[in-house]
């Protein structure tokens, strides 16, 4: 079975560039694996990810943590982007039904914490950018098999 890291973070990038009071309070589409240079905030980027296996004998899963990154420049202070980590929260937070991620089964996803605080646009200039980290916990399981099991014509079950 392949590794779920890269459908895990195509499953967060269609969830928050498809939630609707994200788009607009970032003023559009602007959720982002890779800042393009000099991109105005605010913005959302899919950050850093780890991934572990809890395999049984029988069954693979991962225990995921995905960093999700908000930008905003200072003239809109603090509250701008604590209003983009709450949304960010709003999109994600106990959210299995309303995300796929392809190939598994969504088991949780929960917020495990965020912090704000403030950075130097360009070492030694005034200008300053408010900056959100939120990480969030997943755990994925494979899809189940559902394919029937037959004997002789008849249907035993479902592997």
């Amino acid at each position: 079975m392949p590794s779920p890291d890269n459908a895990l973070q195509a499953g967060i990038y269609a969830r928050l560039s498809g939630y609707a009071p994200l788009t607009a309070a970032l003023g559009g589409q602007k959720v982002f694996d890779h800042v393009p240079a000099k991109f105005p905030p605010p913005y959302v980027r899919i950050g850093e990810d780890t991934l572990s296996e809890f395999d049984t004998k029988t069954e693979d899963g991962w225990d995921c943590t995905i960093t999700i990154h908000a930008w905003d420049f200072e003239k809109a202070g603090r509250k701008s982007v604590k209003s983009l980590l709450s949304l960010i929260f709003d999109a994600l937070h106990r959210q299995e039904l309303n995300m796929t991620v392809t190939g598994f089964a969504l088991v949780e996803i929960r917020r495990e914490f965020h912090d704000t605080f403030q950075e130097t646009a360009v070492e030694g200039s005034s200008d300053h950018y408010y900056h959100g980290v939120a990480r969030y916990r997943v755990m994925l399981e494979p899809v189940p098999d559902v394919t029937p099991v037959t004997a002789g014509g008849w249907f035993i079950g479902f592997y």
